[in-house]
């Protein structure tokens, strides 16, 4: 039991179950939706495409490529772009790349297009799904009209923002340098309704071109799994800055699991930061003392998620990778032309790895920490506090529970998948996922980040938590958090239950 030294205004917040709900941000095993699943059966059926495992198994080959690629980047060469990133880049073009990133990345025609489409595109929809509904119940009151979405390939980003987002979206621009690919992602979207606007480009170069000055700005800019394919780093932080200069509100960049991935990420969050400090350390300089606050607030940026603070990464430090998973349930199409390692049967579901961060601009809020003010008895004292009454057991009712928790054994269908069911369109637009909204987690610095899934031995819990160690989120470091139920029992069972990519309260 806890009991609260807070303003009866945040005691209505900051009850057992609201911090449960606030620090659940994982997803279980995710389905992809049946709109999705009919379209991507509907295009391969009109292609016919013959030897389509094998051209499967050369895409995978191809994106292992990519990641060796990456990985022999020269580190030092890597640091010195994030930590001055003008000292290299003003020998370059710094605004323009000559080359779209099709070019010097990895170019998909037709075939790379279909096999995409048959394995990989389920799996990127899973992963954009996830975050974008994280950075909808951190950020409630946003709903985006304008979105742009840089390297869009089939559209996966784009079926996420109409599973997340269904009613607010106005006009979507993408940027596809691949006919291929864009021809694919208008094919997959036919016969769709309530649409928005959309208009496809092959550059942000020119989209800049075909809009106005005043209709540049978007609420929100994604970019998923298209960084990696930059394999020159300056050309990927010449692509974060265009992004950037083209968002109003929020910037979302996700790229595959791997340290690869992650690095990418990481080096994208501190040149970021570091742009907005310095732009912010000069409007400072340059302005009256009676508007300096003023600036500070317009100027700036913060880290929605996965960070509770915008200082140096601490996994940096630790050898370590930031990265989260998404588990999705294979439809029928990727169990029939994917592959499984050394020969076994292949599974009923995959895990999607990925890495991310949100972006947002702006100041971030100092909030209070969500266990400010809260004391909780150990597991002696809620003992002391029970009534003779709260002991008595009534073998009836415990038998009849023991019972109800008991789950026969049944054998696993091997054939049939709950992704193969063809629900009806109107159960599938109108049936939505139950949440438990009761609460949600500010952007204040008291929310830490779960690293990797917690170890639990008995009646502890243990877990790596990166968090703020500043009030205003201007340092972090990654913590090892070890909850025992004798000392805080309330605490324990939402650590039981908390799982890799939740939410910890400080």
């Amino acid at each position: 039991m806890a009991t609260t030294l807070l303003p009866e205004t945040a005691q209505k917040v900051l009850t057992q179950e609201t911090l449960r709900s606030a620090a659940k941000q994982s997803q279980r095993c995710l389905t992809t939706p049946v709109r999705l699943r009919r379209a991507i059966k509907k295009y391969l059926k009109e292609q016919e495409e013959p030897h389509m495992k094998r051209k499967v198994l050369r895409l995978s080959e191809s994106f292992s490529q990519i990641k060796d690629v990456n990985s022999q980047l020269v580190t030092a060469t890597s640091q010195q772009l994030v930590e001055d990133p003008l000292q290299s880049v003003d020998q370059s073009q710094r605004w323009k790349i000559k080359s779209s990133y099709g070019d010097i990345g990895l170019t998909y025609r037709d075939d790379e297009t279909i096999a995409y489409v048959a394995s990989r595109m389920p799996a990127v929809f899973s992963a954009c799904h996830r975050v974008l509904k994280e950075v909808r119940r951190r950020l409630p009151e946003f709903s985006p009209a304008r979105v742009l979405d840089f390297g869009a390939g089939t559209g996966s980003a784009f079926w996420a923002l109409r599973e997340v987002w269904p009613h607010s979206l106005e006009k979507v621009n993408l940027v596809e340098p691949s006919q291929s690919m864009q021809r694919a992602g208008q094919k997959l979207i036919q016969g769709q309704k309530d649409l928005p606007l959309i208009h496809s480009y092959d550059s942000i170069q020119s989209l800049t071109k075909s809009i106005k000055k005043s209709d540049r700005e978007h609420d929100l800019v994604i970019a998923s799994y298209v960084l990696g394919e930059i394999p020159s780093l300056k050309d990927r932080i010449t692509v974060v800055r265009q992004l950037w200069d083209l968002t109003r509100d929020v910037l979302v960049l996700i790229e595959p699991g791997t340290p690869q991935g992650s690095n990418i990420i990481s080096q994208m969050r501190s040149h970021i930061l570091w742009m907005e400090k310095r732009k912010c350390r000069k409007s400072k300089d340059g302005a009256d003392e009676t508007t300096k606050d003023l600036v500070t607030q317009k100027n700036g940026a913060f880290i929605v998620a996965p960070c509770s603070h915008d200082g140096q990464c601490p996994l940096e430090k630790a050898e370590k990778y930031c990265h989260f998973v998404q588990r999705l349930e294979r439809t029928s199409i990727q169990r029939t032309f994917k592959r499984s390692k050394g020969g076994q049967p292949l599974r009923g579901f995959e895990d999607e790895k990925f890495s991310f961060i949100a972006v947002r601009r702006g100041q971030r809020p100092q909030e209070p920490w969500p266990l400010d003010g809260l004391k909780f008895d150990t597991l002696k004292e809620q003992q002391a506090k029970r009534s003779p009454e709260d002991l008595e057991i009534d073998l009836e009712e415990l038998n009849a529970s023991q019972q109800a928790d008991l789950i026969p054994f049944e054998e696993p269908d091997p054939v049939n998948y709950d992704s193969d069911v063809m629900e009806s369109d109107v159960a599938d637009e109108n049936d939505e996922e139950e949440e438990d909204e009761r609460g949600h987690a500010d952007l204040g610095g008291g929310w830490g980040r779960i690293i990797y899934m917690p170890v639990r031995r008995g009646k502890q819990v243990t877990m790596d938590v990166c968090r703020s160690t500043k009030r205003d989120g201007s340092e972090g470091q990654l913590q090892r958090v070890v909850v025992t139920k004798s000392k805080n029992p309330a605490l324990h069972q939402q650590a039981r239950k908390s799982i890799w990519g939740d939410l910890w309260p400080f």
